[in-house]
């Protein structure tokens, strides 16, 4: 039986907050929704403390043998998806009442893409959008914000299956970190709107990589994945100028980073 909204969570050693995350959405969804919860092999107890959860209908846990990655495990789930309507969540958040008013207008209009706010642990608002980093979009961003492209972190992302399939689902060649940047790029080459929603998701942060690597190890995936999108979508000229562009922004703005920026940029490369 097929359902209007499926709910699409990859796991990965996130500890309680994931028990938290599904009791959030069964205590504020009344809509038509199945929640499909994919680990990543997870070593702590974060799926056992689930069990009560996937005795239930709406609620099913598919266990990868080994850790696949973010984005090859959003595809494994929309694969077992049933729902018409694909919302990728973190494990590390938690619905709020209202949260079925939001997906309603979301049936209402399945040929946008929705992103919710988010709020940290202490209630402020989280970045939500941010330059793609091209050197004609980080212009745009600086001169003429409304008219720049930006992506929103991946932590609560809304599509049609329609959608989803036209834009070349989540790019597998990523493993953790910049997947959310690619993907919202290829939303904006397919003219995709990206509408945000009113009702916010708390994210408490740290549900998979704060819990595994350090600062350094996590600078040095990201700089990975820095230059695989450039690899897909410009040249690694273009790549060079735009790290000498944010290595000067840092040099003006927040100095005592550079160092550790050098750092990890060079160590990326091998």
């Amino acid at each position: 039986m097929s359902r209007k909204l499926s709910i699409i969570i990859v796991n990965y050693n996130s500890k309680g907050m994931l028990k938290d995350c599904l009791a959030s959405i069964q205590k504020h969804l009344t809509v038509d929704y199945e929640v499909i919860v994919v680990d990543n092999d997870s070593t702590d107890n974060s799926i056992a403390l689930c069990n009560e959860f996937e005795s239930l209908e709406r609620f099913k846990i598919i266990r990868a043998a080994e850790n696949m990655g973010f984005a090859k495990g959003c595809n494994v789930g929309a694969d077992a998806a049933r729902g018409e309507i694909l919302h990728f969540l973190n494990p590390d958040t938690a619905l709020q009442q209202g949260a079925d008013s939001d997906y309603e207008k979301v049936f209402l209009n399945p040929d946008k893409v929705y992103v919710t706010p988010l709020f940290n642990r202490d209630g402020s608002v989280e970045n939500a959008r941010m330059e793609i980093p091209l050197l004609k979009e980080i212009f745009l961003w600086n001169t003429c914000r409304s008219k720049a492209k930006y992506w929103c972190r991946g932590a609560s992302v809304i599509i049609s299956r329609e959608n989803y399939e036209k834009v070349g689902r989540w790019c597998e060649e990523y493993f953790i970190y910049g997947e959310d940047m690619d993907l919202f790029y290829s939303f904006w080459k397919h003219n995709l709107e990206i509408i945000t929603l009113e009702v916010p998701v708390f994210h408490y942060g740290g549900g998979c990589s704060q819990n595994v690597w350090s600062n350094l190890q996590r600078e040095i995936i990201v700089q990975k994945s820095f230059r695989r999108f450039f690899r897909r979508h410009s040249n690694m000229l273009h790549y060079t100028l735009v790290k000498l562009y944010y290595l000067m922004f840092n040099l003006i703005k927040h100095p005592k980073r550079v160092p550790f920026d050098i750092k990890a940029w060079y160590k990326s490369m091998f």
